[in-house]
């Protein structure tokens, strides 16, 4: 949902929360692409900044991607969303995102057991 001020203008607060958003799913689609084989290993990384503190959640990907700008990609959305939530004073519960216990490769894909 955009939410609009009176003059029917995007809020620069729900511009903000877009390009969040939007980096969000890049990444999670970079993610989502990569392979895992005996050549490439699979790898977690926590995303997004809780109002709290931590991550929102971890992500699993290999090193079949260019990992420098897949993890560059990730600072930047880390660092826009703890401004956002700063800026804004954005709430939220203070759970804990844990890492997965285990990765594994399972038909070419990276996969995490949450526990």
């Amino acid at each position: 949902m955009i939410y609009c001020d009176d003059s029917g203008d995007i809020t620069k607060q729900e511009a903000e929360k877009t390009v969040i958003d939007n980096l969000k799913v890049e990444i999670k689609a970079l993610a989502e692409a990569s392979v895992c084989s005996e050549e490439f290993t699979c790898y977690n990384v926590g995303i997004g900044s809780k109002p709290c503190g931590g991550y929102w959640e971890y992500i699993i990907y290999s090193n079949s991607i260019d990992m420098v700008s897949f993890l560059t990609k990730i600072e930047t959305l880390n660092e826009l969303e703890k401004t956002y939530n700063e800026k804004y004073m954005i709430l939220s519960d203070c759970a804990i995102a844990m890492p997965p216990s285990s990765m594994d490769c399972v038909d070419g894909k990276c996969v995490g057991i949450f526990q």
